[in-house]
């Protein structure tokens, strides 16, 4: 497969109505465009956070991307076109992305969208400027005329590229995010006590 290809496919977006957790990452690289799973590259943390973080009883593998749905949990991208770099991306594929996951998410509702790397949340949610704290957002997003919106958690880009995070930080945002829906009682895997 040459280069000039993986330019040309896309990733499925895997989501239903009322989902747990709606993963949400900037685009997708050159190794998982040219695999056709999100986050396939080795070096991306994403399918080992899960596990580790108690979100998945074992470490699913990128080609097992459709199983997400099984734990109610959906995955999409920001922006669908595929670049070697989040850094090769435009502004208007900034713009264009955002306003079709807005209303995807407002026709889907999620009930936790989890934006994996800053810039998707900044992106998303139009807060360009100003600190992002990572970890559940004080406010729900994207909320319509009847319904609050989503919670919002904020992780570190679990790409390998992302330098500004050890390993060990970005893997524990899993089982911080693991947590609150333990508090929720929405853990796919912990069923509320009253159940």
């Amino acid at each position: 497969m040459t280069d000039i290809d993986f330019t040309e496919r896309w990733l499925p977006t895997y989501i239903r109505r009322d989902l747990v957790v709606l993963f949400c990452g900037i685009n997708p690289g050159r190794v998982s465009a040219t695999a056709g799973y999100h986050y396939a590259n080795p070096a991306n943390l994403f399918w080992r956070g899960l596990h580790q973080g108690g979100l998945t009883p074992r470490q699913l593998a990128p080609e097992e991307t459709a199983m997400l749905l099984d734990y109610d949990y959906g995955i999409t991208d920001l922006v669908s076109r595929p670049t070697r770099s989040s850094v090769d991306l435009r502004e208007e594929d900034f713009t264009q992305g955002s306003e079709q996951f807005v209303a995807m998410v407002r026709t889907y509702r999620p009930r936790v969208i989890c934006f994996n790397g800053i810039t998707a949340f900044r992106q998303a949610s139009g807060q360009k400027k100003g600190s992002v704290t990572l970890g559940i957002q004080s406010e729900r997003y994207f909320a319509t005329e009847d319904w609050a919106g989503s919670y919002v958690f904020v992780i570190p880009s679990t790409s390998g590229a992302n330098a500004s995070f050890t390993r060990e930080e970005r893997l524990a945002m899993f089982a911080e995010l693991s947590r609150f829906l333990i508090e929720k009682n929405w853990h796919p895997l912990h069923p509320p006590d009253n159940a």
